[in-house]
């Protein structure tokens, strides 16, 4: 399928679409800039709304971070809303190459296993 593009002042967002699963590449920074719009366009484009008899939905979302150079705590926070619309619409949201790179900060230095580990838990 055509992978449709969104840009934001620091964020670019790619959709890779195949049956029953989207991988939505990012690249920039996921800040408060960026986090709101970055929540509504996966929220609304990538998470099905219904799962609808014998009709083929997308029943998984890659999240593929290798790209992102910052995450602020806006950023995780949308990371954590995207993740929870999922899960009420029964939808798996991975999330994928979450670097400590992308967290400058020390005070959030971990905060990539913390993410990881409490995703693991609820998956």
């Amino acid at each position: 399928m055509a992978t449709p593009a969104y840009c934001f002042t620091t964020l670019k967002i790619d959709l890779v679409e195949k049956p029953e699963e989207i991988t939505i590449c990012c690249n920039g920074k996921i800040t408060a800039e960026s986090a709101y719009m970055f929540e509504r366009e996966v929220r609304d484009h990538a998470i099905p709304m219904s799962r609808g008899k014998g009709i083929a939905v997308i029943n998984r979302i890659v999240l593929d971070l290798s790209n992102v150079t910052h995450i602020d705590n806006a950023g995780l926070g949308a990371l954590l809303a995207v993740w929870t619309a999922g899960q009420q619409r029964t939808c798996i949201v991975e999330v994928i190459n979450l670097g400590r790179s992308a967290f400058k900060r020390p005070a959030v230095a971990r905060v990539d296993y913390v993410f990881r580990r409490m995703l693991s838990l609820f998956a």
